[in-house]
């Protein structure tokens, strides 16, 4: 069988010329490219991990696959190691641990002195747990009960110096946090019938923070090492914080002052930072411990009933037996100077906190997303209503209706930023005064996205960061970035000085190990910048003057694997269509810039291709974007074959490297150019209630413009489309024979018995698609009766004259199968070329690695009869009856 697709792949390339040192790809060079698994930086920057593992073998599947340590100073890899798990640097990067399983089934650790790579074996009872920065390791060891001894079951921790080979045991610990680069600790001991509380060097001596009976004393502390502060409870009635600092303990709060009223019991409390609050769920004291009978009823197996109530709170298939729900009460605030107790919220209600502290406030904010339950069968995101409450009074007021993004607090805990959907601004809410304002009214460009052509309403650009001092908050248009002082004392001004916008570049969020919200005085941001003219990016420093640095710019795409925790160095990507993805190691400026990886040397073997971005005008007589990718070596006095593909927008991912790979779903880009095939991918911008016409403005008129160019020919033009696309490509069939072949997959064929779907993988019904978001239609099915029946290309499947090839799976969770099993059927009863395929058992896209390479044959045959010319392959020509199925796959083409 293998040979066979061997031969059959090589014959699709049949007629090709190119470059006599390369060759096109085909199925079996499909199946020989590697990814990248893991990337890791050490802490320092100096090294990093990674495995590179063939793209045939699952993600669970990389466990045998040696993990590569490269060394940054040399710029070489200097160890390769097999079958380890478990890596963590410590030391300062000057040894590393790992784990391995010997033959016997028995877990070893290892400890790898670098870069030497000189390797000791862990022969430690307890385990190797290093702590971060230092050569020190801390673990417990369990001592199991001896009675004989009169000793009981407890813990012991073992501190082990690995520099100076120094250890300390502490006996009988309960809790403990070593720091200080593991020079110091604090730890929970008991003794016979006392527990105390302690604190000093690793190696002592130790000063007493508390000590007591055990019955009287806390079962375990928190603390934090930036601050040298802990809290902890005793009985879950009395809260305390202490300080090392300043060798005290301070009680927070003592349960028996808070004025529960009668019958009424506390069922959680959060202490804030704020000593003054405590934060409280309470609830009846009927419903606490209360039991769940036990069921004495018979089940009845002779049928299984399934009723749908059509006023229930979910549908059947949404419902389940084991949902878990947390049991939820009132909120209430407890004042410690004014000792009031106050509900804050019903039980319903979701507070909003303040995510750094809480501040003498008086007003908080809570949510409420209870009238709009039943609505997430028809929206993206259930809308919320937005609450103001007096924190003295309890009283309360909606201060916003039906949001969709969530609240964001101040670092200080004063404002508050809210993104209003439907009016498209942002309002500020003071928590002292319990005002709204609309802030975003002075910046003069739209703060939500302009480019969202769903029917939910647009979302925000978003909040791009505060000021630690929490004055200022930065709030992103298209572009730029917009500094507002919150408290009104200072006229918005464009941070970013429109640099953005004047040249076209949007700056936007950087993602990495150090993404911040919360900006210093002298902070220096990293963002990505997006150059919308021929989306190249660069990699640019925003500082909290305004100045923007560029640091790198290129026609890639760009990403962040991780800086080094001294924010020295940098592990990162950049891509774009020839460009593999291999990882980069540099200073945290991007600078001394070295190529750690070479996954796929045997790229260069292969015939490629490039892109462009192309524009033309469309039949709505707008500007339209899309990408055109061209074979390797094309000529434009050629006449090449096209692929016409498309989704919704693809110009941003202009840079994007598609391996080549065998198809799920969709004709692989990469590997069609290398086969002597133009793809061109059209940007497609939907107005509401019609999204099949804006399909056809914008893909019919773009393959018009490259007839017109001399880039297309009638006669070599092929469609593609699957899932949602698949609808489009169906839809553009029904209204154009511009195409001489479409290959249609897993089709939403029907708008009306589409909308009234369920999906089978969420079992959610399929409403919010059509009415929220990506069908685009907006309304429902009794609104717009004519615009559904007019979207819904079966109803036109006469109107068909170009071949299909459709591919829908019986066991597809997104679509239904029996909408692309009937356009098979319309398309048999009209008696007009039509082949479906279905890999039974499969889904949404084809999984199996034999199903892939059987269904990139059998694509690309396709397109190759219809487009180049080639002879028949006898599966379209004789069919596959059931006898022959698995046994003759007919891929060999009609002599």
């Amino acid at each position: 069988m293998n040979k066979l697709i061997a031969l059959i792949a090589c014959s699709l390339v049949t007629g090709y010329t190119f470059a006599q040192q390369k060759r096109p790809l085909d199925v079996k060079a499909c199946t020989s490219w590697n990814r990248i698994d893991n990337p890791k930086l050490s802490p320092t920057g100096r090294y990093v991990t990674y495995k590179i593992v063939p793209t045939e073998r699952g993600y669970s599947d990389s466990d045998k696959i040696p993990t590569i340590l490269y060394d940054s100073k040399t710029g070489k890899k200097c160890l390769e190691l097999r079958d380890v798990d478990n890596f963590k640097y410590f030391n300062q990067d000057r040894q590393l641990s790992y784990t391995q399983t010997d033959s016997t089934g028995k877990t070893l650790t290892y400890i790898l002195n670098l870069p030497s790579g000189k390797k000791t074996l862990w022969q430690h009872r307890e385990s190797l747990a290093p702590i971060k920065g230092s050569p020190v390791s801390a673990a417990l060891v369990k001592t199991a009960e001896d009675k004989a001894k009169n000793i009981k079951s407890h813990d012991n921790l073992i501190i082990r110096n690995l520099k100076t080979k120094d250890s300390v045991c502490i006996e009988n610990i309960v809790r403990y946090d070593i720091f200080n680069e593991g020079r110091s600790i604090v730890f929970m001991q008991d003794r016979d019938a006392q527990r105390q509380i302690m604190y000093g060097a690793v190696a002592g001596p130790y000063k007493v923070m508390l000590k007591g009976e055990k019955k009287a004393m806390p079962t375990y502390f928190n603390f934090d090492q930036n601050t040298l502060t802990g809290r902890f409870d005793i009985n879950d009635s009395l809260y305390c914080r202490f300080s090392l600092k300043h060798n005290s303990i301070d009680t927070v709060l003592c349960v028996d002052e808070i004025p529960v009223p009668e019958n009424m019991k506390i069922a959680r409390i959060s202490l804030t930072r704020n000593p003054n609050y405590v934060m409280l769920e309470i609830g009846d004291k009927a419903n606490f411990g209360k039991k769940r009978k036990k069921e004495t009823r018979t089940k009845d197996d002779s049928f299984e009933l399934e009723l749908w109530t059509w006023d229930e709170k979910e549908v059947p298939t949404l419902q389940s037996a084991s949902t878990y729900q947390r049991a939820a009460y009132d909120k209430y605030i407890y004042n410690r100077k004014t000792r009031r107790l106050v509900k804050i919220a019903p039980v319903e209600g979701n507070m909003l906190m303040p995510y750094r502290e809480l501040g003498d406030v008086n007003y908080l904010i809570y949510t409420d997303e209870t009238p709009y339950l039943k609505q997430k069968e028809w929206r993206e995101k259930i809308p919320f209503d937005v609450y103001a409450v007096d924190i003295h009074t309890g009283q309360s007021r909606l201060i916003g209706k039906e949001y969709r993004e969530q609240p964001k607090w101040s670092p200080t805990g004063r404002w508050v930023m809210m993104y209003d959907s439907h009016k498209r601004n942002w309002n500020k809410f003071d928590a002292n005064s319990g005002a709204v304002s609309n802030v975003s009214a002075d910046i003069p460009y739209p703060v939500y996205d302009e480019t969202h052509d769903k029917p939910a309403p647009a979302p925000s650009y978003g909040i791009a960061g505060w000021t630690a001092d929490g004055k200022y908050v930065m709030v992103r248009d298209a572009y730029d970035w917009w500094k507002i002082a919150l408290d009104g004392s200072k006229k918005t001004v464009c941070m970013t000085r429109g640099n953005g916008r004047s040249s076209q570049v949007s700056y936007r969020i950087l993602y990495s190990n150090m993404d911040k919200e919360v900006f210093g005085a002298d902070e220096k941001v990293y963002v990505l910048g997006v150059h919308h003219k021929d989306m190249s990016q660069s990699i640019c420093q925003i500082d909290m003057k305004g100045n923007v640095r560029t640091l790198m710019h290129g026609d890639y795409m760009y990403n962040i694997k991780a800086f080094s925790e001294n924010h020295k160095y940098c592990l990162w990507v950049r891509q774009n269509v020839s460009t593999f993805p291999d990882l980069c190691h540099s200073t945290a400026n991007f600078t001394n810039i070295k190529r750690v990886t070479d996954a796929n040397p045997q790229q260069k073997e292969y015939v490629w291709g490039s892109v462009k971005i192309v524009e033309w005008k469309n039949y709505e007589g707008k500007q339209n974007r899309g990408l055109l990718y061209l074979p390797e070596g094309y000529d434009s006095k050629q006449t090449y074959p096209v692929i016409v593909q498309f989704y919704e927008t693809h110009t941003e991912e202009k840079n994007h490297y598609i391996m080549p790979l065998l198809s799920s779903a969709m004709a692989n880009a990469t590997y069609a150019m290398s086969n002597g095939y133009i793809v061109f991918m059209p940007d497609i911008h939907f107005t509401i209630g019609s999204p099949g016409q804006s399909t056809y403005d914008a893909v019919v008129s773009g393959v018009d413009w490259l007839v017109g160019q001399g880039i297309a020919h009638k006669g070599k033009i092929g469609l593609q489309g699957h899932s949602w696309s698949g609808y489009q490509t169906t839809y553009l069939v029904t209204k154009t024979d511009i195409f001489d072949c479409a290959q249609i997959g897993a089709p939403i064929t029907d708008m009306v018995t589409g909308y009234l779907g369920i999906r089978n993988g969420s079992g959610l019904p399929r409403y919010f698609m059509y009415e929220d978001t990506q069908s685009r239609m907006g309304a429902t099915l009794w609104n717009a009766k004519e615009q559904y029946r007019a979207m819904s290309p079966i109803i036109n499947a006469d109107k068909i004259h170009t071949p299909l090839l459709i591919f829908h799976n019986d066991n597809d969770e997104a679509v239904a199968y029996e909408q692309g099993r009937a356009l098979y059927l319309a398309m048999r009863r009209l008696q007009r070329p039509a082949w479906m395929v279905n890999y039974k058992g499969e889904g949404h896209f084809v999984m199996k690695p034999a199903a892939q390479k059987d269904w990139t044959i059998r694509m690309m045959q396709f397109f190759d009869y219809y487009l180049k010319g080639t002879k028949e392959p006898r599966w379209m020509k004789e069919g596959i009856h059931l006898r022959d199925r698995g046994y003759d796959q007919k891929y060999d083409l009609v002599k």
